[in-house]
């Protein structure tokens, strides 16, 4: 069964059995959500001695927070059950969201090719991410019963900001230069200039 290859919103429409083979078939990546696919990542191939590709988009900012969050939470959940993933790892939301979050954090044991049960999901905002990560994606996130907590980080301005699921509701709390963050699913707390 070919693809539809009508682009749409900067993705493009295809079935969950066809994003599956095409992101496990190459070294790019790809997030699927609600029929559509967006590359974050060309393959290999796409590199060559006269062009030079580069989906990612991702700043120096974006690369040295998302080190340091994945080195803080390394340290705190040494002697935990619950395990740091950076964004290699494929989420599974539904059977129509397959994400590749900035960081994730696991509770147990994860096995096969994606993470099916995040606790604590962590994205790294840039000024061309931040609207589908403060729109679609929370929601998606906030659909996951497993989804405790959802981290916002910004990497134009210093701010962090955490979505806590709080029974059926969710709250929100914002951490400046100074302030002390808490990741209260899996207790752990540190200071914000740590990162």
């Amino acid at each position: 069964m070919a693809a539809d290859r009508t682009a749409i919103s900067g993705g493009l429409y295809m079935t969950v059995e066809q994003y599956l083979a095409l992101d496990e078939a190459t070294d790019a990546k790809y997030e699927y959500f609600d029929g559509y696919v967006f590359m974050l990542r060309p393959p290999s191939s796409a590199y060559d001695h006269r062009a030079v590709v580069d989906m990612a988009g991702g700043s120096v900012a974006h690369a040295a927070l998302c080190a340091r969050m994945a080195l803080v939470l390394g340290n705190a959940l040494e002697d935990s059950p619950c395990m740091t993933y950076t964004s290699d790892a494929r989420m599974k939301l539904a059977e129509d969201h397959y994400l590749y979050p900035d960081l994730t954090v696991a509770c147990g044991e994860e096995t096969g090719k994606m993470i099916t049960k995040p606790v604590v999901v962590i994205e790294v905002l840039s000024s061309t991410t931040e609207k589908r990560d403060r729109g679609s994606k929370l929601k998606a996130y906030k659909a996951l019963p497993s989804v405790q907590e959802y981290v916002l980080i910004g990497s134009e301005y210093k701010a962090i900001e955490v979505h806590r699921r709080d029974g059926n509701f969710w709250r929100q709390y914002h951490y400046r230069e100074g302030d002390l963050v808490e990741l209260t699913s899996i207790g752990v707390s540190f200071p914000f200039d740590d990162v």
